[in-house]
């Protein structure tokens, strides 16, 4: 008797030290998602080392649990273009810098999973936007302090705030992320107080954006709002998109840069910055008709860009098609169809099944991103870097908040215990 007790001791004893250490690396992971995140628009570098460990301690995590996790189509769709990737690595001519382009595709797409299996519950969703909102607010205020006031550079001159790049990057980033708190706060699962400091945030990041000069982000926030106070029915938020866009016209006739700005939305093909990227597109198209299938391989368009005598001043296409034609062919143009499709319908299909008003309100930050990329992608990319991983990060959280059947968790092999 005394052995069979010491025995049933033992295995508790090992399924509770099983549980204990679970539980430890899922809260590792989660907080590695937090630090990732936060740091993100500060440096590359320590973005790409919280990211790396973050997917550790989730690899370690599903090797000890040993269970398959659901994989929703929007996954499977990630899936395919990152398959796109590989082959497009395997065909190029630049293997260095084509492996380095994977991995950044491959980081972002298994950011994508982690957070399906990680964050799914309101509590975690909200400790998440809390640090999205602080980073982005913390890293407009330095970014500014620092351009205005130590290097002392014109208004809307901004050219780089820290590790985002130039000013339609910045843009971009803050249109997505002001999409997610204009959502948060039109919605009910935040309290007066956070709401107080949610509108002070966007406030801030409204100001980051306007000094950014990126002037089809300007066009994108303006439909996102638009688009906000139709699917809300909101008054308030259609008199405040009326108002911020009086602001702007009478930024107009107060200064020539930004009546300048102004007259380059309003003559827009025929503006000198457009007249600059037909020439670009026209020898971007060149490097797609030598490459058609699999393209000059991810990330290696720099690298090839000499060779097609594409203009120094084209860092990529401009343009979100065309880049990836470049750079993984035909196949790659389809990849980025399909899952733009499986998110378009995704999205439009979402509110119903949400599980809680945090889902409901975050969804308005994944419509904001289908206006970034629409309006976005005519002259930028829009898919890399800090972008694609705040996206992954939307998508991925909005996924955990779906209304499953009884056999189909949000994860399977996750501990409902640890959901919080």
């Amino acid at each position: 008797m005394h052995g069979l007790d010491w025995g049933r001791r033992s295995v508790e004893s090992s399924q509770g030290f099983d549980m204990n250490l679970s539980s430890r690396l899922d809260y590792f992971t989660f907080y590695g998602i937090l630090s990732t995140l936060f740091v993100a628009p500060f440096s590359v570098a320590l973005k790409e080392i919280f990211l790396d460990l973050t997917i550790l301690f989730w690899i370690l995590q599903l090797w000890r649990q040993k269970n398959r996790f659901h994989i929703p189509k929007l996954g499977w769709a990630f899936l395919f273009f990152l398959l796109v990737t590989l082959l497009s690595v395997i065909a190029s001519e630049y293997k260095a810098e084509a492996i380095r382009g994977f991995w950044g595709v491959a980081s972002y797409t298994a950011l994508f999973f982690i957070v399906c299996q990680t964050v799914h519950s309101p509590e975690r969703v909200k400790k998440v936007i809390w640090v999205l909102i602080l980073s982005t607010t913390l890293w407009a205020l330095a970014g500014m302090i620092h351009q205005y006031l130590i290097l002392k550079k014109d208004f809307y001159g901004l050219l780089k705030f820290f590790s985002l790049g130039n000013k339609n990057a910045i843009g971009q980033y803050l249109q997505m992320i002001l999409s997610i708190m204009v959502g948060i706060w039109m919605g009910r699962s935040f309290g007066a107080g956070e709401r107080r400091l949610l509108l002070g945030a966007i406030l801030i990041c409204l100001g980051a954006l306007f000094l950014s000069s990126s002037k089809t982000m300007w066009i994108a926030f303006f439909i996102t709002l638009l688009l906000f106070s139709c699917l809300k029915k909101s008054r308030v938020v259609l008199a405040g998109t009326t108002v911020l866009l009086g602001i702007l016209v009478g930024a107009t006739f107060l200064s020539p840069q930004v009546s300048e700005m102004g007259a380059h939305i309003v003559n827009f093909a025929h503006a000198p910055s457009m007249q600059e990227r037909y020439l670009g597109w026209e020898k971007s198209y060149l490097m797609f008709l030598d490459n058609p299938i699999f393209g000059v391989g991810p990330k290696c368009y720099m690298e090839a860009r000499d060779k097609y005598q594409v203009p120094a001043y084209f860092g990529q296409a401009h343009n979100m098609i065309l880049h990836v034609a470049c750079e993984m062919g035909l196949l790659g143009v389809a990849g980025l169809f399909i899952w733009i499709g499986v998110y378009a319908r995704f999205i439009g299909t979402y509110r119903p099944r949400a599980k809680a008003p945090i889902f409901t309100d975050l969804w308005f930050g994944g419509v904001g991103y289908l206006v970034t990329l629409a309006i976005g992608g005519l002259t930028e990319p829009t898919i890399g870097g800090e972008h694609s991983m705040l996206f992954m990060t939307v998508a991925a959280m909005l996924h955990g908040g779906i209304r499953r059947s009884g056999n189909e968790g949000p994860a399977a092999g996750v501990d409902p215990r640890l959901d919080s």
